[in-house]
């Protein structure tokens, strides 16, 4: 399917893009589909989650499955390659109650 490149202008309202702003359009979509930036992502909800369950360490008693995941956690640059970034990115769930869909995500 072809990307419909219209924008919306407060003056004349919806409009088609300039040949610069779909180019513009184009390069900032390659951008955020690269595999960088896909890994950026990751790691920014990886830190997340090892931020939320941080008071797990600080209890003192871990149980071995909660060392095991925040370990996995640790180890995802490792464990997976560019061709995983889109399955660990993958969301399930309407808009307004979404949530990763890969188990890596979900805590013990």
């Amino acid at each position: 399917m072809a990307e419909n490149y219209k924008v919306w202008d407060n003056i004349v309202g919806l409009r088609d893009m300039t040949p610069e702003e779909k180019s513009q359009r184009i390069k900032d979509v390659d951008e955020w589909n690269s595999d960088a930036e896909k890994l950026k992502r990751i790691k920014h909800i990886r830190q997340r989650k090892l931020q939320e369950t941080d008071w797990w360490v600080f209890r003192g008693q871990m149980t071995e499955a909660e060392v095991a995941w925040r370990q996995s956690l640790r180890d995802i640059p490792t464990t997976y390659s560019a061709s995983d970034y889109d399955a660990l990115l993958e969301i399930e769930g309407k808009v307004e109650n979404k949530s990763l869909k890969h188990s890596i995500w979900s805590k013990p």
